[in-house]
Parts: structure tokens; C-alpha cells; sequence
């Protein structure tokens, strides 16, 4: 049966397909993905989740976070998306593999692309990561870097504050400087030149971070890199939406819309209206 939102152009061989992009997080980080990815992909339709209701994912097992995973993405797929991104890392750690055998369509996760950037850009090979203790406790930036480059030197830090200030609209202020500047001292001993920001909330604090860490350290965003990805998937399988002047822009959370919008509001630089979702 031929799907109504895939259609053929005239030139011989290529498909347009206007479904939306499915995109989910377990709070609002993972709207710094879905950004880069409209900017990149402006004609896309989109819906996006995220799961405040179980906020924090980095502190669960990776098995609670793969079922809550999987139910997000099984809801999104009953919306018909043709492609599933996880914008965030602890649940990419916990359920990527999974999902890509499972779903009957693409699943993109943040931590390979973010990795691939980290190795490309350090020169020294001395590398750190930030990121939430359960992506920390997965070891897979440490993995992915290393494959790339056997001789990396990779540092890993757990700073699970980090997402609870974003969640609460503390970017920008004095006490997210402080909170960041005492985390981050634990840095100064190692000589990284490039530094992964491996939870899709920290580039919220990116001024923050760079506050601390100086301007000879690349700050690696593995938003940018996972656009770069969904762009190259899509392209691969004829995915892209045709360009049209409707496209779906739809944003849920199983927390507090208010609260969601609060934060996605100053994020997207645009009013959202969120509305609850309870799966």
C-alpha cells in the first residue's frame, strides 16, 4: 500500500516524503537539537517529546530508561514519523542499538555523531566529556573516541546539576556561573583541548561552560553533528519533505506545559504552546 505522504517528483526516481521528523528528550535539552536541525532542514516537519514527567533519565537504570524510551518512540511511530531522533545522550546510550533493531524505521542517536566531531576537531587527542552519570557509567563517548582514535586520552565527568538548572530556567545566571565554575575545576589538572558537551541540555550553559574552560577548548555541540546526520539519512533514502508551506510543528511534555514552554520559549527564541501528554 502506497503511502499519501510519500510522493513522487517529476524527475524520475526521487521521492519526497512529507511526515514529520519524530524527536524526543527526557526534558527540554533536547530542543537544542531539534534547533540545529531546522536550520539545516527548514522545510521538515516535526513533533516533538519530552518526558518530564521521569526527569532525570541520568540517574535510573538503563533499563527503566530504555522502556520509557521505547515508549515514546512507539507513540511517535503511531504518528506516523519517518524518522526517530533520540535528543538525548543517557537515553541514546541506553536504547539506540535497541530501537534500530525494532522500529520499522531510521533511528538517529546524539552520541556517535557528537564523538566523530570530538575526534575531528581535538589535536592534541586530549578529550573531555561532560554528560549525565548514566552516560557517563555507559562508557560509550569513551568507546566511540577511542575507536576513532586509539591513542585519545578521553576524561569523563558526571554533572547531573547541570540538567536540573537548565530544567529550572537558571542559564544565564549567577548561581549556574557558580555551580558551573565548581564542577568544571575538576578539568584543570588535564590538559584537554576539546571538550564534549554530552547532554542536550548543556549547550543551554555553553556561555557558562566556555566561562571556565577558556577559549582553547573547543566546545563540541552533538546537536550540530546529529543535524548533519538526520540530513545525510534522509538524503539517503529520499527522505526529505517536498517544500511546502504547512508543516507540523507539534510539542508535547508528560510534565507541566507551562513550565516546558517557560523554558522552550527563551530556547527557540519563538512562543511554543506545549501540550501535556500522558503515555
Amino acid at each position: 500500500m502506497q503511502d499519501n505522504n510519500v510522493i513522487e517528483t517529476k524527475e524520475e526516481g526521487i521521492l519526497l516524503d512529507n511526515r514529520p521528523i519524530g524527536v524526543m528528550d527526557s526534558g527540554v535539552g533536547g530542543l537544542t537539537v531539534l534547533k540545529e536541525i531546522t536550520k539545516i532542514l527548514p522545510n521538515e516537519s516535526y513533533i516533538f517529546i519530552g518526558d518530564q514527567a521521569n526527569l532525570p533519565y541520568g540517574q535510573k537504570s538503563s533499563e527503566t530508561v530504555r522502556k520509557l524510551t521505547k515508549r515514546i518512540a512507539d507513540y511517535l511511530v503511531e504518528q506516523n514519523i519517518k524518522m526517530f531522533v533520540i535528543a538525548c545522550n543517557t537515553a541514546t546510550a541506553a536504547a539506540y542499538e535497541y530501537l534500530k533493531k525494532v522500529l520499522p524505521i531510521p533511528v538517529i542517536g546524539v552520541i556517535e555523531p557528537g564523538a566523530q566531531m570530538a575526534v575531528k576537531a581535538s589535536k592534541s587527542g586530549q578529550i573531555g566529556v561532560i554528560a549525565t552519570n548514566g552516560t557517563v557509567r555507559s562508557g560509550d563517548y569513551q568507546r566511540l573516541i577511542k575507536q576513532a582514535n586509539r591513542s585519545a586520552v578521553v576524561s569523563s565527568l558526571g554533572c547531573p546539576e547541570f540538567v536540573t538548572m537548565v530544567e529550572e530556567g537558571l542559564a544565564g545566571t549567577v548561581e549556574a556561573q557558580v555551580a558551573v565554575n565548581n564542577r568544571l575545576a575538576w578539568f584543570m589538572d588535564k590538559p584537554i583541548d576539546t571538550l564534549v558537551m554530552g547532554c542536550t541540555h548543556f549547550p543551554i550553559l555553553k556561555n557558562e561552560i566556555q566561562n571556565v574552560m577558556g577559549n582553547a577548548v573547543t566546545l563540541i555541540d552533538p546537536g550540530v553533528a546529529t543535524a548533519q546526520q538526520v540530513k545525510a539519512d534522509l538524503a539517503a533514502h529520499d527522505g526529505f519533505a517536498p517544500d511546502q508551506k504547512q508543516r507540523v510543528r507539534r510539542f508535547y511534555t508528560t510534565g507541566n506545559p507551562a513550565d516546558f514552554a517557560k523554558v522552550a520559549d527563551k530556547l527557540l527564541g519563538t512562543p511554543i504552546s506545549a501540550v501535556k501528554l500522558d503515555i
